[in-house]
């Protein structure tokens, strides 16, 4: 296969008929394109019988891994990536998405085209909000009012070149992400924070630092992701991001947080993470 789409799937209790409506969208307009082979992680409430059951009603056909508990993105994520070495390892690439999203057909296809040109490990398509920001360009729209007058200013959005940023979606190149390992989650045990990151990380040194690489996104594919729309509503939340924040450290080092840094350079937060960890010099040392 050239391409399959991993996706942990995960439907609030207290909000499932929003959820399943916002899921329904982000995998039916995945349909549309012609390698739509969804690897999805059942991250619940739902049991896998009644998602198996969910999906047949949308016409919609997926692997379902996970057993409706939520293990957290970066497990979640590296299950399904697993799960592709293991069964699909001819697989050339691996993307990476969200149930808040409405992708156009072929969204994924510049991509694929850039990857195999540059010989990098990964590239994002540019993305739209839900404010209708267009990143990484920090202009601004008018969101249409439907989702088929969406997806139609999607595709008008595509121009020529990238531009320095990263967002999901993503596609991977499969054999580096499989040489890279995907998520280390003995770094990563809490449910979300920084596994982005951590990623990112692994890719700028697999790239060698010397190279100084940085994640892009090619302008010439556009898709809607609203982001943040669930995982932030979560309880608890600060204290995933306190341990999975430590758990980079761990794994990268103070140096390691100060190559992200320079990948993220239009924000202090790795900077300021870099001296937060970088042990006082005393005078006379």
């Amino acid at each position: 296969m050239r391409i399959i789409h991993t996706l942990p799937l995960f439907i609030r209790e207290d909000s499932r008929e929003e959820d399943l409506h916002m899921a329904g969208l982000a995998l039916s307009s995945l349909q549309n394109s012609k390698d739509h082979n969804t690897v999805l992680f059942n991250q619940g409430c739902l049991t896998n019988e009644e998602l198996q059951d969910w999906l047949l009603t949308q016409g919609i056909s997926c692997v379902i891994q996970g057993e409706g508990v939520n293990i957290g993105i970066a497990a979640a994520r590296q299950a399904c990536f697993e799960f592709i070495w293991e069964h699909f390892p001819e697989t050339e690439y691996i993307s990476e998405i969200h149930v808040d999203m409405i992708l156009p057909t072929g969204w994924y296809e510049p991509l694929l085209r850039y990857l195999a040109y540059t010989g990098e490990p990964m590239v994002s398509p540019g993305i739209v909000t839900s404010s209708g920001e267009l990143q990484p360009l920090k202009e601004f729209i008018q969101l249409p009012e439907t989702p088929e007058h969406l997806m139609t200013a999607l595709q008008q959005l595509s121009r020529e070149g990238t531009a320095y940023g990263f967002v999901h979606p993503v596609v991977h190149n499969a054999e580096i992400l499989r040489r890279i390992g995907g998520y280390d989650t003995r770094f990563l045990p809490g449910k979300q924070g920084y596994e982005d990151d951590s990623l990112l990380l692994g890719m700028r040194y697999y790239m060698g630092i010397r190279s100084e690489w940085r994640p892009k996104c090619c302008l010439e594919s556009w898709v809607y992701h609203a982001t943040m729309a669930q995982r932030m509503s979560l309880q608890d939340k600060h204290i995933d991001f306190s341990i999975n924040e430590e758990g980079l450290f761990h794994q990268y080092g103070a140096y390691g947080l100060r190559e992200l840094a320079e990948i993220h350079r239009d924000s202090q937060g790795f900077l300021q993470l870099f001296h937060k960890y970088t042990p006082s010099r005393k005078r006379g040392d």
